[in-house]
């Protein structure tokens, strides 16, 4: 098979894996998880019962793939960051251009949370998609260093203090009802904060406060 009848058949995969996560996202907000049913997301993505399964092991998984923070591609670019950026500097720049450019992807994460308080069978579901983003993300920090994922602090600490500034960020900009412009400049703050050891100053505004 030639590289682009394989191609088309991954548009095709993606676009059937969307539309199944797209359906269980819309009955979910109608009707609450615990009414909806794999027929009844099968019908409405216009697939079988046994294509649902194919796709997600459970409705929990199909929901949250519809709200997926969609960061895959920056932790692509990550790799290919000049070798002196320090991580957490590459990974701030690259996370705040993803929300400059992706506003709406960012929205739809943000979105899950609001969700989760109705149905609270999605949040172990959510948390085990944070820890595999998480232990993604330490491997590639551990390979940039030349650290080891399993045996060193700093991989997964980088990436979990990362990924705390992104999921902190989203869910301030999605309960504040902030602006889409706001979502880059709150990263920003938010990997700062990091970077100088979490400092309170009483005096000074709360980054989530700061006009934009």
């Amino acid at each position: 098979m030639d590289a682009e009848h394989v191609g088309l058949r991954e548009i095709k995969k993606q676009m059937t894996r969307d539309a199944i996560a797209t359906a269980a996202l819309k009955l979910t907000e109608q009707k609450g998880l615990n009414e909806v049913t794999v027929d009844e997301i099968a019908r409405e993505a216009f697939v079988s019962p046994r294509t649902v399964s194919n796709y997600f092991a459970s409705k929990e998984e199909a929901v949250l793939a519809a709200g997926d923070l969609g960061i895959e591609e920056v932790l692509e670019e990550f790799n290919s960051r000049p070798s002196e950026d320090p991580p957490l500097k590459a990974l701030c720049e690259l996370l705040s251009d993803y929300a400059r450019e992706h506003p709406e992807h960012l929205r739809g994460a943000s979105k899950m949370a609001r969700l989760e308080q109705l149905n609270p069978t999605l949040r172990p579901f959510r948390i085990a998609r944070e820890i595999e983003m998480v232990e993604v993300l330490s491997a590639r920090v551990a390979a940039r260093t030349g650290t080891n994922v399993t045996t060193d602090l700093y991989p997964s600490m980088v990436a979990s203090a990362a990924m705390s500034a992104l999921i902190t960020s989203l869910a301030i900009w999605s309960c504040k009802e902030l602006p889409d412009e706001s979502l880059p400049s709150l990263i920003q703050d938010a990997f700062n904060m990091i970077t100088a050891g979490y400092p309170l100053d009483r005096e000074s505004p709360d980054p989530a406060r700061t006009p934009v």
